[in-house]
């Protein structure tokens, strides 16, 4: 098995991937699809169907969360290694509807395997950059490859919403994925404009030894800056994140109100086990508003789903 960052490759797959374009070169697939349009990439010039009637999703976060959202017919996707969050997210709900119509999931999230792949035959690929970037020929000799981005390569959501939309010819709906955004932060902004001005906030997630960070790209945090958040004094050391330790949360003591990603139980209780944590003000006063990690990064249901997070920090309890 050939270990890459980020991700592993099985020698099978890799090895079916090289058969698969040496044998492509004298004899062509019957075309089932001809009609195609030229689209480039920072990966690279692809020819993508007109009509796309299958995808696959390489890596489960951003480039799902974009596929659903354009209503995309998936026809694969990673399986979630990690432990999937206790409470709701937004691709929660999606990712049970894409299962409960038989939409397979073809290998542990953080490892391609391209064989899998291949027995789907998808006529569209997209997948994260930063994943596909080293297996992206064996990827383009199954079918054409859209990256879209991620917080870690500061890539907006709406730059992928709008960069896949040209791609595929919808740029209206494009248009209408991040007006629907555009006009959920104008109406939070107007409707809790006092509330906003007149509370320190702070978007934290929970470590792994107890503590807390802070991260000025993540999808939260960039939900809480477009509706014009007063942060607590920690936020200017995020640049653009700082992790703090469990003996040093009171950091976030300037902060009246959190959102706090606490994916699971135990790491709920970890922190409650703390009694610098339960001393926050916004602890105290019950002001956190719970999420999970799972939606420090993601597309544009993702953001619709810190809005909703954001409208709870401020709504009158």
């Amino acid at each position: 098995m050939k270990r890459l960052p980020h991700l592993s490759v099985a020698l099978g797959a890799v090895l079916a991937a090289a058969l698969m374009s040496s044998c492509g070169s004298d004899t062509e697939p019957a075309a089932t699809n001809p009609a195609t349009h030229t689209v480039t990439t920072q990966f690279g010039t692809v020819e993508v169907p007109d009509r796309i009637e299958s995808v696959v999703v390489i890596d489960g976060r951003r480039d799902l969360d974009i596929a659903l959202a354009f209503d995309l017919p998936i026809a694969g996707m990673p399986v979630e290694t990690e432990a999937p969050p206790e409470i709701p997210g937004p691709l929660t709900e999606p990712t049970r509807m894409l299962l409960a119509d038989g939409v397979p999931e073809l290998y542990p999230r953080n490892t391609v395997d391209l064989e899998a792949i291949a027995r789907v035959d998808p006529d569209l690929i997209i997948g994260r950059d930063e994943v596909i970037e080293e297996i992206y020929d064996q990827l383009s000799h199954i079918a054409p490859v859209l990256p879209v981005g991620s917080t870690g390569t500061g890539v907006s959501w709406q730059q992928d919403v709008t960069t896949i939309g040209a791609a595929l010819n919808l740029q209206d709906e494009a248009r209408t994925i991040i007006d629907e955004y555009t006009t959920g932060v104008d109406q939070l902004t107007t409707q809790y404009a006092d509330a906003i001005a007149d509370t320190a906030v702070l978007p934290v997630s929970t470590s792994e030894q107890g503590g807390i960070s802070i991260g000025r790209d993540r999808v939260t945090s960039i939900a809480l800056e477009d509706v014009g958040a007063r942060f607590g004094s920690a936020w200017a050391a995020a640049t653009p994140e700082i992790e703090y330790g469990p003996e040093n949360v009171t950091a976030a003591s300037d902060a009246v109100a959190m959102i706090a990603a606490i994916t699971s139980e135990e790491d709920l209780q970890a922190m409650n086990a703390n009694p610098l944590w339960t001393g926050l003000p916004a602890v105290r006063s019950d002001r956190i508003v719970r999420t999970d990690k799972f939606t420090n990064d993601g597309g544009p249901l993702t953001a619709m789903w810190a809005l909703g997070l954001v409208e709870k920090l401020y709504a009158p309890s």
